[in-house]
């Protein structure tokens, strides 16, 4: 059985962002425009794959954390660098687990999973359908050069799953000579060590993390291999890359009841001691690039294997899902200049990646949640693209992009299990599914005579439904359901430089469709509508001679736009895990040339965690004290004391299965370390 979903409505989406919105922001921009007064510092970005450009000529908004940001931060897990970044709002929880959140709520399941496309290098570290919501710890963050984090609907060369955000983890190049050694211990039986070489056209880096974990029976084991080469072969410039993880988790479960994260004895505890997350990734990839005649030319073929097995122990079933992945594709990118004010970008992707899962249930029936084989299949997935983007420069000042991607996944399922449905699940027969993707995009970006840039941008964002959400069905469902969600988002902003300082600011307001997410009682609501708005504004400024100050603020309304009675929901009605104020600002302070002292500061606002609104976390403030000091030229030492007021706190709220849950945010701790890097 073959189904057709998707009716390619991506693009006329666009119709649906109400005009007054949009005089809003086209007013505030010409309002704060007016304010510049300075010559703005370029900061390079690869928002169109690998081609590099300053980010004052970016039509989106791009945050960028540079190696310098990264080595300060010393993240002892990805939210902490992606949260410094505006309009992010990760949340962490056992481990390397976290839930995203870019210009969204906290989302979870096969939706957050597939809401944000997570690239290293440019190149999709997993297939579209087979995403991960925990994906991030796949990355090479330990060795990063720097992370672009793109927020809202991807651009052309992005495609399925960049709904919300992308986030892009670049490695550093193989051709600067350079030698980093770091090694950092703390509470918690905290261990760190990772050593990264290049020079000669080869880079190489090890890491390694141990945690004894601040919560009972919550250790891990994590270590991550780097190798690659960069070099000319055949008129080709070449960058291989490879790298391996391996990871050895034991998981803290939810701690559970009215407020027991501010329960000292209870958020250490351990309620699933069993529960357990192992997982082995291997990647490589080629980029080729070469100037042939007019057109710059970039092939990136890429493989991938990931093994996990994970307990679900978020589930009355306590569950072991047994999953395995393995494929590949290739990226092409053609870019060339017909005339002197045109710029033209194409390509062909594809991919091809196979997906097996099984779920069994070893203890005894719970409920709807019977014991035995929840789940036993395999996916075979095919996903071919094809984009186009055309930028012109009436003038200097000026620029106007118009691009738009097709894409095709066919989904082919086979079912292990009997047929039908056992308890609350429901096994389909085997079936193909096809999926059409229609993404489109125009910007106009503006630099002024005095410093700075303004833009504005219509966009379309897409995903295919998840193999999870294809094909673990629950009884309540029917297989083929589930369409391509859609989101379409106008946005505009402003990068100014103020004094010696700088800010920016963005404006959005976005209409999402087709989606689909699991209810407080672990089921599956489709064909929803949402709404989403907000402003944000970052900034970096000077206090005096030694003293700066830098951060973000955002203000967010994430509202329901349809009505479900079933599941409490109204339209119009915020939605649940959507604080409207988060923020994070950073005090710098360089006492000595050798010194340097960083105040952090990160807030989360109140918000619900069931849709009726009955339920609610009371949001939080926690501190961070982060310094360095250069021993001499190439050595330094760095401590942190993170949660500095010890604050009871919980990373993640939400009320399920009739019980209100947390994660709790982990005491305060306190890391030392010393970094060694050596330059010729």
């Amino acid at each position: 059985m073959r189904v057709q979903h998707g009716k390619a409505e991506g693009i006329v989406a666009l119709r649906s962002v109400r005009r007054p919105s949009l005089g809003l922001l086209c007013g505030c921009v010409g309002w704060l425009a007016a304010l510049s007064a300075a010559a703005e510092e370029e900061v390079i970005v690869t928002a169109e794959r690998r081609q590099q450009q300053p980010i004052h000529e970016e039509g989106s908004s791009i945050a960028v954390l540079g190696g310098a940001d990264l080595r300060r931060v010393g993240a002892h897990h990805p939210v902490e660098a992606l949260n410094r970044l505006p309009g992010v709002n990760y949340h962490r929880g056992s481990g390397v687990e976290n839930l995203p959140a870019i210009r969204s709520p906290v989302l979870n399941g096969g939706q957050g999973a597939g809401s944000f496309l997570v690239l290293e290098d440019g190149a999709p570290i997993r297939a579209a359908p087979f995403a991960n919501i925990n994906q991030l710890y796949e990355t090479n963050l330990e060795f990063a050069e720097r992370v672009e984090v793109l927020r809202g609907p991807g651009a052309s060369v992005h495609g399925s799953n960049a709904v919300h955000g992308v986030v892009n983890v670049i490695t550093p190049a193989a051709d600067e000579t350079a030698l980093r050694l770091e090694g950092e211990a703390g509470s918690f039986g905290r261990a760190r060590f990772a050593a990264l070489s290049r020079g000669s056209g080869w880079i190489g880096g090890f890491a390694s993390t141990h945690e004894d974990g601040w919560r009972d029976q919550a250790g891990l084991d994590l270590q991550k291999l780097l190798v690659g080469w960069d070099g000319d072969g055949g008129g080709w410039r070449l960058r291989l890359r490879a790298s391996a993880s391996n990871l050895e988790q034991e998981t803290a479960g939810f701690v559970v009841g009215p407020a027991a994260y501010d329960n000292g004895d209870l958020a250490r505890a351990n309620l699933n001691p069993e529960a357990f997350r192992d997982s082995q990734v291997f990647r490589v990839s080629l980029t080729a690039s070469r100037r042939t005649g007019d057109v710059d030319v970039i092939l990136t073929p890429f493989a991938r294997y990931i093994e996990t097995d994970l307990l679900l122990h978020f589930f009355p079933s306590k569950a072991l899902e047994e999953t395995a992945q393995s494929g590949g594709g290739v990226q092409t990118s053609f870019l060339w200049s017909p005339a002197p004010r045109w710029r033209l970008l194409a390509g062909l992707d594809l991919d091809r990646s196979a997906m097996s899962l099984r779920e069994t249930q070893t203890i005894a029936t719970v409920g709807t949640f019977p014991q035995g084989v929840h789940y036993d299949y395999d996916v075979d997935a095919f996903t071919r693209a094809a984009y186009a983007q055309a930028t012109w420069r009436p003038t200097e000042q000026w620029s106007l992009t118009l691009g738009a991607r097709g894409e095709q996944i066919d989904s082919e399922y086979d079912n292990h299990a009997p047929e039908g449905a056992f308890g609350r699940f429901l096994r389909a027969s085997d079936r193909e599914d096809d999926f059409s993707v229609v993404t489109g995009r125009l910007n106009v970006v503006g630099r002024f005579e005095g410093g700075g840039s303004g833009y504005a941008n219509f966009t379309t964002g897409a995903r295919p439904p998840q193999a999870t959400d294809l094909y673990s069905l629950q009884i309540t469902q029917i297989p083929g359901e589930q369409e391509v969600e859609e989101i379409a988002s106008a946005e505009a902003g402003l990068r100014l430089p103020i004094g010696e300082g700088q800010i920016a600011l963005a404006i959005y307001d976005m209409r999402k469709r087709h989606g689909a997410f699991r209810n407080a009682n672990g089921f599956t609501v489709t064909d929803t509508r949402t709404r989403h708005r907000g402003v944000e504004v970052e900034f970096e400024a000077p206090l005096g001679a030694n003293v700066s100050v830098s951060g973000w603020v955002s203000y967010a309304d994430h509202r329901y736009d349809f009505d479900s009675p079933a599941d409490g929901i109204v339209s119009g009605a915020r939605i649940e895990s959507a604080p409207e104020w988060t923020s994070a600002i950073q005090l710098l302070w360089r006492p000595t040339a050798a010194t340097e002292i960083e105040l952090g500061w990160s807030h989360v606002g109140p918000y619900i965690t069931e849709a009726s609104g009955a339920h609610d976390y009371p949001g939080h403030d926690v501190l961070s004290l982060r310094g360095r000091l250069r021993l001499n030229q190439s050595a330094e030492m760095f401590a942190a004391v993170r949660n500095l007021t010890n604050t009871d706190y919980a990373e993640r709220a939400d009320f399920a299965f009739g019980n209100e849950r947390y994660f709790p945010g982990e005491d305060r701790a306190f890391s030392l370390g010393v970094r060694v890097i050596r330059q010729p």
